[in-house]
C-alpha cells in the first residue's frame, strides 16, 4: 500500500493580510545581558563619562598580555577611532556652548542699554506733551489704559428696587459701572404716563435708599453713571411699591 503525501504549500495563517511596508524604526540597543562581570551602564553615562572610561580602557589594554592584540574584537584601531570621533564631537559641542553663553551675555547687555534709551525717550515725549493723548499716541509707544472707557458710559446693568425696612422707603442697587465716578438716580410715579422723572440724588456708590415715598404707590426708578466724558446712558427701569 502506497502512502500519498500532500505536496501543496503549507497553509499560512497570514494569507490575505496586508503589511505596512513603510520604514521600520531602528531598535534601541539592548543591554548586553551576557556581560555580567562588567558594570558598564552606558545608558546612565554622559559623553564625558564615556570618554573618561574609554581613555582608561585604552591605557589599560596597552601591553596587556591577558588579551593578545591579534585576538581583540573590535580591534584597537576601531576602538581608538571611536574614541577620537566622540572626543572631536564633544569638543565641538563644548565650544559652541561657550559661544552661545557668550552671545547670550552680549544680547542681555544690549537689551539693558535699549531699555534705558527707550525709557528716556518715552519720558522726554511725555514731558513735551504731558496731556496731549493724540500726540503721545503718535509716538508709536503703547499708552497706559485710563482705567475706564473713553466716551459716554454705557447704562448700568441690573437695576433692582426693593421695599425698605421703614415706611415709604425703597432700596435701589445696580451693578458697579467701570469708569463711573458717581451715579445719578431718578424716579417717577409708574402708573402716571405724564409724570416727569424727578432727580433723587447723586451717589458715589452703586446703591442708595430712597425715603419719604408715598406708601402704597408704585414707583419707577432709573440710574446712570457719570464719568470723565460726562453722564452716560440711563439704565432700564425698575419698579417697586412703597411700603
Amino acid at each position: 500500500m502506497l502512502l500519498r503525501y500532500d505536496s501543496s504549500p503549507p497553509l499560512r495563517m497570514d494569507q490575505g493580510l496586508r503589511y505596512d511596508t513603510g520604514p521600520v524604526p531602528p531598535l534601541k540597543p539592548r543591554r548586553n545581558k551576557t556581560m555580567t562581570k562588567f558594570k558598564l551602564e552606558l545608558f546612565k553615562k554622559k559623553p564625558t563619562d564615556k570618554l573618561a572610561m574609554g581613555a582608561t580602557h585604552i591605557a589599560a589594554m596597552n601591553g596587556n598580555t591577558n588579551y593578545p592584540v591579534g585576538t581583540r574584537v573590535p580591534s584597537d584601531a576601531q576602538v581608538q577611532t571611536a574614541q577620537d570621533e566622540l572626543q572631536t564631537s564633544q569638543s565641538d559641542v563644548e565650544a559652541k556652548e561657550i559661544a552661545w553663553k557668550q552671545a547670550i551675555q552680549v544680547r542681555d547687555a544690549k537689551e539693558l542699554a535699549w531699555d534705558t534709551l527707550i525709557t528716556a525717550r518715552a519720558s522726554n515725549c511725555e514731558a513735551v506733551t504731558p496731556d496731549n493723548l493724540g500726540a503721545l499716541a503718535s509716538t508709536g509707544f503703547p499708552l497706559r489704559s485710563s482705567g475706564g472707557p473713553i466716551g459716554p458710559l454705557p447704562p448700568p446693568a441690573d437695576l433692582r428696587a426693593k421695599a425698605g425696612l421703614n415706611e415709604g422707603q425703597i432700596d435701589l442697587r445696580c451693578d458697579t459701572l467701570k469708569g463711573a465716578s458717581s451715579y445719578e438716580w431718578e424716579c417717577k410715579v409708574h402708573n402716571d404716563l405724564n409724570a416727569p422723572w424727578t432727580s433723587i440724588k447723586a451717589s458715589t456708590a452703586s446703591k442708595i435708599s430712597v425715603p419719604d415715598l408715598t406708601p402704597g404707590t408704585l414707583y419707577a426708578f432709573r440710574v446712570r453713571g457719570v464719568g470723565s466724558a460726562g453722564p452716560g446712558a440711563w439704565s432700564d427701569e425698575a419698579t417697586e411699591r412703597a411700603p
